[in-house]
């Protein structure tokens, strides 16, 4: 659908291409133009150029492109398509499936492309919510920006805007969703369009959907499409992200819906009601907004989406079925009822507002002094810390992305974490990934009870009065057991673990912390060693390949895959190691040049990557010993005179290029350059009688062929060359009407039919005959007769 934007004027090009290519824009004068912005949907692509302008390319089925022009006109474009975005300056945009976004630098929001589930927020419905095909659902081609909130209220300035939503699977690639997430200038969070799974953030409202049914739903009817739909056509608020003040454990919930009723009482026969939660709570004061919290990243996946604060905290909401919220458990139905059917305490199975991630919260304690009298007495107060990686000395999450099902965030300090779905391995791991320590693992701990709550010291004791006791709440952080417990880690127990015998220091035990039905199991150090496979992750897992290696991580992004990319002064090698762990290697020419590897000694690659091969003691005997001794007695290989070949790089007769290739020197042959071409007394390959051969497949070692001369050849002048060779070189002739250096101890004939000539140092002793040869010249005829003996 042209979305690779290589298409010129006037021609059209949608060709796969399966690796990077160049792709510039430019002005309309001709100038390159920088793009400092790209956002990418299913099959159009949005560029953002500095100055402000958008330019887009691939599908318009929908009008994705916003060109205000037909889909059925143009269907596509190869070719990157300035926009109009009503006259305004862009400073970011946004892409999903079908729908597009962008954000002005004064902040408003410019949408166009699909709209079947409102997620343009351009309202205009004469239907509610847009039901029964109302046109306010249709397909926009342009640019067109929100003027209005759902509650009449003009739009606020926004800072941050994503899109979101679904292609279902087949070949029709239909649209499934599609919402839409903002943050303004204030920090309050906005959403519009599908709210099937809570991914816009407003708090739902259920119906009961039968009588004698204890199933609920908080999506609606439309008897003209016949589809249960659960939209906003407009913006709604989903209130400010601020930290919640309750401490660990928390409470029971507060039961906020009607037990269903049963058979035989009153009310069983009723129609059946909406029941819905308790009345949203009022707009935040102007203190409570004050606290929100700095939302610096939003993005949104398929049907879920989270956000970023400057300190480090992490808010998702929507689909969790796969777990991709990071919230430590998986909504076991992809559209929730009402109830709290989840494998976690009272958790709630559809998360319709921003809720918190509250897996690398850890706490400290603090140890304060007070005076009693002429006493001191020390007391410790636990503090949660949020926001934090402990595991990363104090670390923070700085970036994040929401891909189809799954979620990636990138720490501070370069470490990757994923969560959502691994079924395309989109966790990056194929078994059960890294498994580190105080790793939040699904297990099987024993059910302890919480200790008493001791008395206290201060409270008056009456006779004959009867006191009533406060329950008691212990502190998670206080009140830990060391008992060990079975520990599945990693993830939502899709792994096990697998005693090794012989090793006492992997054990399937990790410290049970908690009470009741909050026991939980932490895994410790030793890292427990996992067999499995993850399915799913219900919480943020260490990236396995940067746990295994050295990698520091710069950026992440997440679509249908997962995507890292590394940065290092120096290139590195697969392991993140620079210039692979060679200690001062990473050298560059100035302060302003880009650093490379000057690899040691014996190294080789753009990361020192390659070991250069080096001379054995073996290659040593193998060359002295290639010799005939008794004929050549001054022939014999010495490291002292010829050079030295043991632990010496290429076998000190060669170099090592960039591959960690030897490029021996001449005469010298073999991956080490260990084998010498034979030579003579005098040290001379072949006698400089002939060419060296090296060829593993007819012979290990090299081997000589003789200079030879056929002076019987068939065109006449080649004889006539070849016999004045033979006869400037006192070669002697053999029968067959060759003459050629050979090995006399062995033969002319085992040189010339089997190729063995030694060193080529003979040229005559074998049988002779006489030739005469006939030479004309002008106005003279000589008879010479020439004989070799």
């Amino acid at each position: 659908m042209g979305q690779l934007g290589l298409g010129k004027l006037g021609s059209e090009d949608t060709e796969i291409r399966f690796k990077p290519t160049l792709l510039e824009l430019f002005n309309p004068n001709g100038l390159k133009l920088k793009v400092v912005d790209v956002a990418l949907g299913l099959e159009h692509t949005l560029a953002l150029v500095n100055g402000g302008r958008v330019y887009a390319w691939g599908s318009n089925l929908y009008g994705q492109l916003g060109l205000d022009e037909d889909p059925e006109t143009t269907p596509f474009s190869s070719v990157p398509q300035a926009l109009d975005v009503g006259g305004e300056l862009v400073k970011n945009v946004s892409a999903a499936a079908g729908h597009s976004a962008a954000l002005t630098f004064t902040g408003g929001v410019f949408m166009w492309g699909a709209n079947q589930e409102g997620q343009l927020g351009l309202g205009g419905c004469t239907e509610p919510d847009g039901r029964g095909f109302d046109p306010c659902l249709n397909s926009v081609q342009k640019p067109t920006k929100i003027l209005r909130t759902a509650d009449g209220s003009f739009m606020p300035q926004i800072k941050l805007v994503a899109c979101g939503g679904h292609v279902a699977g087949g070949t029709e690639k239909a649209l499934e969703g599609g919402h839409t997430i903002a943050v303004s200038q204030s920090n309050e969070v906005w959403g519009w369009g599908d709210n099937f799974h809570g991914q816009v953030g407003k708090p739902q409202q259920y119906t009961k959907i039968a009588n004698h049914t204890e199933v609920f739903t908080p999506n609606k009817y439309d008897d003209v499409t016949g589809r249960y739909y659960n939209r906003e056509v407009m913006p709604v608020s989903a209130g400010f992200l601020i930290i919640e003040k309750a401490m660990y454990p928390p409470p029971p919930a507060a039961v906020a819906y009607p037990p269903p009723a049963v058979e035989g009482e009153e009310g069983a026969n009723d129609t059946a009601a909406v029941i819905t939660e308790a009345p949203p709570p009022p707009p935040p004061s102007p203190s409570a907004a004050s606290m929100a919290l700095e939302v610096v990243a939003l993005k949104a996946g398929s049907h879920h989406s989270i956000a970023l604060v400057r300190t480090g905290e992490m808010f998702a909401w929507g689909d969790n079925f796969h777990g991709q919220l990071g919230l430590g458990y998986i909504s076991s139905q992809r559209e929730p009822d009402r109830f709290e059917k989840t494998q976690e305490y009272r958790a709630p199975e559809m998360i319709d507002r921003p809720t918190r991630l509250k897996h690398f919260d850890f706490y400290t304690t603090k140890t304060s002094t007070v005076r009693q009298g002429n006493e001191t007495r020390f007391i410790e107060t636990s503090e949660r810390v949020t926001g934090r990686i402990q595991s990363e000395v104090d670390a923070r999450i700085t970036q994040i992305d929401a891909g189809n099902f799954q979620t990636i965030a990138l720490s501070s300090k370069g470490n990757v974490y994923t969560w959502g779905t691994n079924a395309l391995g989109q966790q990056g791991t194929c078994d059960c990934g890294a498994c580190m320590a105080n790793y939040d693992a699904a297990g099987t701990c024993p059910d302890i009870q919480a200790p008493p709550a001791p008395p206290s010291p201060d409270a008056p004791v009456i006779a004959g009065i009867t006191y009533e006791v406060a329950p008691f709440v212990p502190s998670i952080e206080k009140y830990e057991w060391n008992d060990e417990c079975e520990c599945n880690c990693a993830g939502a127990g899709t792994c096990n673990f697998t005693p090794q015998i012989e090793n006492t220091n992997a054990i399937n035990a990790g410290r049970c912390v908690g009470f009741n039905e909050n026991t939980k199991c932490e895994c410790t150090p030793p890292y427990l060693d996992m067999t499995g496979v993850i399915t799913a992750m219900d919480t943020p897992m260490t990236f396995a390949l940067g746990a295994k290696t050295n990698f520091t991580f710069v950026t992440v992004a997440a679509g249908g895959a997962m995507f890292a990319i590394s940065e290092a002064e120096c290139p590195t090698d697969n392991n993140g190691n620079e210039c692979s762990g060679n200690i001062g290697a990473c050298t560059a020419d100035t302060a302003e040049a880009l650093k490379t590897c000057d690899c040691p000694d014996g190294k080789a690659g753009i990361f020192c990557e390659h070991s250069c091969p080096r001379g054995t003691e073996d290659d040593v005997i193998a060359v002295r010993g290639d010799h005939n001794i008794i004929k050549f007695p001054d022939s014999r290989y010495s490291e002292a005179v010829d050079g030295l070949m043991q632990d010496m790089i290429c076998s000190g007769h060669g170099i090592c290029d960039d591959k960690g290739d030897c490029d021996c020197d001449d005469y010298w042959y073999g991956d080490r350059c260990q084998y010498m071409c034979p030579w003579d007394n005098e040290k001379r390959h072949c006698s400089d009688n002939g060419l060296c051969v090296y060829d593993p497949s007819v012979q290990e070692f090299p081997y000589c062929k003789c200079n030879a001369y056929y002076t019987e050849h068939p065109n006449q002048f080649l004889a006539d060359q070849a016999l004045a060779e033979c006869q400037e070189q006192q070669i002697q002739i053999q029968d067959n009407g060759w003459c050629s250096y050979y090995d006399a101890t062995v033969g002319f004939a085992e040189c010339f039919e089997a190729g063995m000539c030694g060193v080529c140092e003979d040229k005559e002793g074998g049988a002779h005959r006489t030739r005469s040869i006939m030479l004309t010249l002008t106005l003279l005829c000589v008879l010479s007769v020439v004989s070799w003996s």
